[in-house]
């Protein structure tokens, strides 16, 4: 199974422990972005080497983990998931995003959109049942 991670910059511990998790069962990460972590350099050309490279990362993945808290970009990656109808998992540690109310989005709610409650183990047990 290949799998993209989509998250906050300071998730990026947490990223890089679920996807440790699942390269050693044997799943194959398509592009880890906290290798990058921290950005150094912000400016134009950076910026978009590194989104040319989360978006092959999507567009190669059979699944997309959205890691919550997330950032201003994992929204972005969440939904280019959707519209390649990529198998999409949002997971938080507890269901405060899964009520109906200002925490959720219309979108964690469409079909092909899991969500996982857990720490990192939890998350990665759950995952791994996916096929």
């Amino acid at each position: 199974m290949r799998f993209y991670i989509a998250s906050s910059l300071k998730n990026y511990k947490q990223v890089r422990d679920l996807s440790h998790l699942l390269k050693n069962a044997g799943w194959e990460h398509t592009y880890d972005w906290t290798l990058n972590c921290p950005v150094e350099k912000t400016d134009v050309e950076t910026l978009k080497s590194i989104g040319e490279k989360e978006y092959e990362g999507i567009k190669k993945s059979d699944i997309v983990i959205v890691l919550t808290p997330q950032g201003r970009g994992t929204h972005t990656e969440f939904g280019m998931a959707i519209a390649l109808n990529k198998k999409v998992c949002i997971c938080h540690h507890d269901d405060t995003y899964f009520k109906c109310d200002d925490n959720t989005s219309t979108f964690y709610w469409l079909p092909q959109v899991k969500r996982l409650i857990g720490n990192t183990e939890d998350i990665a047990d759950e995952l791994l049942k996916i096929q």
